[in-house]
C-alpha cells in the first residue's frame, strides 16, 4: 500500500498554531527534558527486570531525498505558509526555517534507541489505550502502571522540541514480534486546497486512520533492530550547544542512582555510561556548587557509613496504606555537606532536592520511594515536568495529600535530628558566647556561682538581626552568618534577612551629651519656654510607629523548662519610649510569644510593663546595648522573632 502524509481535517474544530502547551512545559532546556523523558519512558517499559535497560543516543545525517515523502511534506509547509501569512509571526518564522531545512542537500537526525524494553505494543491493531496509541495518537494520555515514573502523557512532547521540523519517526519491534513504523508531524493547522482546515498533527502512514506501517523504518544506514524495543528518529536535530556533553551531564545528574544500581546503561555516540564508570565520571565533574551537591549524593549512595532508615507503616483515610519500607532514607553527616535530601521515586530519577531540613547539622541524604502504594500516591502529586510534588494536584483529596507529604518531611527532619543531633551538640562552636560572660551590665542575678555554671545550662544559641526591609541586600555574608541563617531555615522553615552582628563590648557608657527633652521633661537641650505662646495644647497625639526599628541582638536559652531567655539588644535609634514585640517563628506560621515577665539591671533602661507578647521600655540609647531577661510561657526550644517599635 502507498505511503503518504495524512493531515486529518478539523471540520469545525479548534485551529492550532505553532504554540503547543506540551512543548512549553519543557521549553528552557530541551536537551535535558529530552534525556529525562526518554530514559524514564524506557525504564517504564522494561522487559526483564533482572537486566538493565539500555538507551542509545546517536546522531547521523541523511540525504534529503531519503526523508520520507519529502516533497509531500514540503507542499504541506507551503500550504501552512499561505494560511498563516500575516496572522502569526512565530508560525511564519517556523515555516520559513522548516522549508529552508527541507530544501537542503542533507538533513541531520538523532536516533534514540532503547533495548530490553517491550516495544510499542498495540501497533498492529492501533487499539485505544495501548502503549502505541498512548504515545502516537492520544493527547495527554498515559496508561502506565502504578509503579511507573510517568503519569501525564506529556513527556512524549519533549523530543518534538528538539526537532526543527517538529517531526519524529517511530520504529518498533514489540514483544509479540510485530515490527512497525510511523511518522508524526506536530506542527499547525492549515487550510488545504479544497478549503478544509486540518488539526495540525500529521502522520506518515498508509492508512486513512493513520495506523502504523508494517516493518521497520531504516534511516540510519547499517542499523537494523534485532531485539525488542523502540527507535525514535528526531528530524532536523540541530542543537545550539554541545549536545553530547549536555546529555551526559543530564544522565549523571538525574539517573546516577539508576545507573549505579545497574538498572540503566546509556550510550552517547558510542560513549557508554554504566555502573562501573559512573563514580569516576561524577568525580571528574567541574567543581561547582551543583556538581558538588551531586558528589555529596553519590557519597550517600556508596558510603559504608551511610545510615539506612525505613519509612514506617502508615494508614490514612480512603484506604491509603503504606507498608513499612515503601520508602528508604539514606543519610550521612560530615563537614561541608549540603544539608539537603534528594527525592526520588520508583525509577530512581531525580525529582527535586528537599531543603530547609536542619541548618545546624552538616548532612546529605537521599529518599527513595520504591513501594508500589507510596509511588502511586506521590506520582499523582508530581507536576508534568517531574521536578516537584504539589499536594493540590491530588484530585481526590488535596488536604489529605498535604498531610501525607507533611508527614514525610517531618520523618526526614526528625530522623536527621535523632541520628546526628547528639554528636553535633558536643561539637558545635558556641559562637558569640563571650558576649554573655563576665559582663557586669548583664549579670542579672549577681551570683558568681551561677555565672560559672552557665556552660552546663546553655541549651541553644541563636543570633538574628531585625531590620527594615532593604531593596539592596548585602552581597557578602560570612560563614558564621550563613550558618545561623541555615539553622533558621533548616530547623524552623524560615529564611531570615539582614546582617547579623552585635558583638560589642557590652558597655553602656552614655556620657558625651544630653538627650533632648520636651515639655514633660525640662532640662534638656531643647527645653520648652512656658512663657511663650504656642500650639502645644492643640498638637495631635503621636501614634505609635508601625515600622520596626533596626536592632542588633543575641539571645540564649538559659532554662528551657522554665522558659528563661537572656537577650543583648542594641537599637540603632535613641528612643524615649519603645516596645519590643516577640514572636515564635515556626515552619508554617508565626505565633505571638506569651511573656510572663521581663526585667533588666541596666541603669539606663526601664521596663515599664509587659502585655501579652510585648515588653514596653523607656530610655533606649542609640548603639548602646542593654541586657534583658525574659520569662516566657513556653517549655520547648524555639526561634524568637523580636522587633523594636517606637511608641
Amino acid at each position: 500500500m502507498t505511503t503518504y502524509w495524512n493531515f486529518p481535517s478539523a471540520t469545525g474544530g479548534m485551529i492550532n498554531s505553532i504554540n503547543n502547551a506540551g512543548l512549553e512545559t519543557f521549553r528552557g532546556n530541551a536537551i535535558d527534558a529530552l534525556t529525562r523523558e526518554i530514559c524514564q519512558n524506557s525504564l517504564d517499559a522494561v522487559k526483564e527486570n533482572t537486566q538493565p535497560v539500555m538507551v542509545e543516543f546517536k546522531s547521523f545525517t541523511i540525504s534529503s531525498n531519503r526523508f520520507p515523502n519529502r516533497y509531500e511534506i514540503i507542499d504541506v509547509f507551503n500550504q501552512c505558509e499561505q494560511t498563516w501569512r500575516g496572522n502569526n509571526k512565530k508560525s511564519e518564522d517556523f515555516i520559513q526555517d522548516a522549508l529552508a531545512i527541507l530544501n537542503r542537500d542533507e538533513i541531520n537526525f538523532l536516533r534514540i534507541s532503547d533495548y530490553n524494553t517491550k516495544g510499542l505494543e498495540g501497533a498492529k491493531e492501533g487499539k485505544l489505550g495501548s502503549p502505541w496509541s498512548s504515545l502516537i495518537k492520544e493527547a495527554g494520555s498515559s496508561n502506565k502502571g502504578e509503579s511507573s515514573g510517568g503519569s501525564f502523557g506529556i513527556g512524549k512532547s519533549a523530543p518534538f522540541l528538539n526537532s526543527n521540523l517538529r517531526t519524529l519517526f517511530y520504529s518498533s519491534f514489540d514483544v509479540t514480534g510485530y515490527e512497525s513504523h510511523i511518522g508524526v508531524a506536530n506542527i499547525m493547522s492549515y487550510q488545504t486546497r479544497d478549503n478544509k482546515i486540518t488539526l495540525g498533527n500529521g502522520y506518515f502512514t498508509n492508512n486513512p486512520n493513520s495506523f502504523a506501517i508494517h516493518g521497520q523504518l531504516i534511516l540510519d544506514k547499517g542499523y537494523k533492530r534485532e531485539s525488542t524495543g523502540t527507535d525514535i528518529y528526531v528530524s532536523a536535530f540541530e542543537p545550539k550547544g554541545n549536545w553530547e556533553a549536555e546529555i551526559k551531564h543530564s544522565i549523571l545528574k538525574n539517573f546516577f542512582i539508576t545507573i549505579f544500581n545497574n538498572k540503566l546503561v546509556v550510550k552517547i555516540n558510542g560513549f557508554e555510561i554504566n555502573q562501573y564508570n559512573i563514580g569516576e565520571l561524577i568525580h571528574e565533574l567541574e567543581d561547582n556548587e551543583e556538581n558538588q551537591f551531586l558528589k555529596n549524593y553519590f557519597t550517600v549512595l556508596t558510603s559504608e557509613k551511610a545510615f539506612k532508615i525505613l519509612y514506617p507503616e502508615k494508614r490514612y483515610s480512603q484506604g491509603i496504606h503504606f507498608n513499612e519500607g515503601e520508602a528508604t532514607l539514606y543519610l550521612i553527616n560530615g563537614e561541608d555537606l549540603n544539608r539537603r535530601v534528594l527525592m526520588t521515586r520508583k525509577t530512581g530519577m531525580r525529582i527535586f532536592e528537599q531543603k530547609n531540613i536542619n541548618g545546624s547539622i552538616s548532612f546529605t541524604g537521599i529518599l527513595m520511594i520504591t513501594g508500589t502504594n507510596m509511588n502511586n500516591i506521590f506520582k499523582q502529586l508530581e507536576n508534568p515536568a517531574h521536578n516537584e510534588w504539589a499536594p493540590e494536584r491530588f484530585e481526590k483529596d488535596p488536604k489529605l495529600a498535604k498531610s501525607i507529604f507533611s508527614e514525610l518531611r517531618k520523618f526526614i527532619r526528625d530522623t536527621v535530628k535523632s541520628q546526628f543531633q547528639e554528636q553535633i551538640t558536643d561539637e558545635m562552636d558556641a559562637v558569640g558566647l563571650s558576649d554573655f560572660l563576665p559582663d557586669t551590665s548583664f549579670d542579672l542575678t549577681g551570683s558568681t556561682k551561677k555565672t560559672e555554671s552557665l556552660n552546663s545550662s546553655i541549651k541553644s544559641i541563636v543570633t538574628k538581626e531585625v531590620k527594615q526591609e532593604s531593596k539592596r541586600p548585602a552581597n557578602r555574608k560570612g560563614k558564621e552568618t550563613k550558618d545561623f541563617e541555615d539553622q533558621l531555615a533548616g530547623e524552623f522553615g524560615i529564611t531570615p534577612s539582614g546582617n547579623e552582628g552585635g558583638n560589642g563590648d557590652g558597655s553602656n557608657d552614655t556620657d558625651g551629651g544630653n538627650v533632648g527633652s520636651g515639655a514633660s521633661n525640662p532640662g534638656g537641650d531643647n527645653e520648652v519656654n512656658k512663657d511663650e505662646s504656642g500650639e502645644l495644647d492643640k498638637k495631635k497625639e503621636r501614634k505609635p510607629s508601625k515600622d520596626p526599628i533596626r536592632i542588633t541582638q543575641r539571645y540564649l536559652c538559659m532554662d528551657k523548662s522554665n522558659g528563661k531567655y537572656n537577650f543583648l539588644i542594641s537599637p540603632t535609634k535613641t528612643l524615649a519610649s519603645g516596645r519590643l514585640v516577640f514572636k515564635v517563628v515556626g515552619e508554617q506560621s508565626d505565633y505571638d510569644l506569651p511573656i510572663k515577665n521581663a526585667s533588666t539591671n541596666d541603669h539606663n533602661v526601664t521596663v515599664e510593663k509587659v502585655n501579652t507578647n510585648t515588653v514596653y521600655l523607656q530610655s533606649l540609647v542609640k548603639d548602646q546595648r542593654f541586657a534583658l531577661q525574659v520569662d516566657i510561657d513556653y517549655s520547648d526550644y524555639c526561634v524568637l522573632e523580636v522587633e523594636l517599635y517606637e511608641n
